[in-house]
């Protein structure tokens, strides 16, 4: 459709924030959590995009970084993630720096970055299990779908472990394969619709994925609006070593149906039969603000 997709925009983001990590932490930093993702715009070919990342906050051994992409002077993506610092053995490592704001808009940055990150440690405080190999919650939905993958030295940082970038983009090909399939779109044509990521829920990054490791992720259609489709994608790992399974993240990815010159497009009705896909119909409007919490 001549427009970049939104997986690759995903891994933009998420390497921009690694190199700015890494930067400010003198050492490999990887993605723990990817705070909500907004596209504001979309990217066509041809257009000079720019990805700028900046650490806001630095804690003990994380750093919260800022994400933002832009098309000139136009703001078309932004996110913010949390980024820990780890040694050669991938366990958390000191950073041993500060930052200090030095103009009022970057104090307001930092003040808003530490409230994230407030909000991330209470969600977290109660989940000492999600570590633990993930059940498919995508199971009892009438429109999902899977895939399996082999983690090979491609879809590594150094060879060892797995770019954040690369499984988010893999996570949002699945969704936004589901979604076109949802739609009834089966292939690419400069006349046929096609569907666009426009939002990324938060992400938490629980097990990291090796070089060797077996990705195994499900998909499942959980909401449909006017024009719009949540998606909600569940990662686990197999080690083969050990045959160990780890849950990775689970997430909601949310497109857009669009007609050839880019105008949102009316998609299919879904209406929820059971009482699975009744309760995450429920949980994504709460999150849409549909429905009051």
């Amino acid at each position: 459709m001549g427009r970049l997709h939104g997986g690759d925009m995903l891994k933009f983001l998420a390497d921009a924030g690694m190199l700015a990590s890494m930067k400010v932490g003198k050492g490999l930093a990887v993605l723990a959590s990817l705070d909500e993702v907004l596209f504001k715009r979309g990217a066509n070919l041809g257009d000079i995009v720019t990805v700028d990342a900046r650490v806001l906050y630095i804690g003990k051994t994380s750093m919260e970084v800022e994400m933002i992409a832009r098309r000139g002077s136009e703001t078309i993506v932004t996110a913010t993630g949390t980024y820990v610092k780890v040694d050669n053995k991938f366990r958390p490592a000191p950073v041993g720096d500060i930052v200090v704001p030095e103009t009022e808009e970057e104090r307001e940055a930092v003040a808003k970055a530490m409230k994230r990150r407030e909000v991330k440690v209470n969600k977290l405080k109660n989940k000492n299990t999600m570590r633990i190999c993930s059940n498919d919650p995508t199971n009892f939905l009438r429109h999902r779908l899977s895939n399996t993958t082999f983690v090979g030295p491609t879809m590594t940082y150094d060879g060892s472990v797995v770019s954040a970038g690369a499984l988010l983009k893999a996570m949002d090909d699945l969704g936004g394969t589901l979604a076109l399939r949802y739609n009834g779109i089966d292939h690419y044509s400069p006349k046929q619709d096609g569907v666009v990521t426009v939002a990324v829920s938060d992400i938490f990054f629980y097990s990291p994925i090796r070089l060797g490791d077996i990705i195994e992720m499900n998909a499942g259609l959980t909401f449909v609006g006017k024009t719009s489709m949540d998606i909600l994608i569940n990662v686990n790992r197999l080690n083969m070593e050990n045959q160990e399974c780890s849950h990775v993240t689970t997430a909601y990815f949310s497109y857009v149906r669009v007609d050839p010159e880019g105008r949102k497009k009316e998609v299919p009705i879904y209406i929820p039969e059971n009482e699975y896909e009744v309760e995450l119909w429920k949980e994504s409007a709460r999150r849409r603000g549909a429905v009051s919490s």
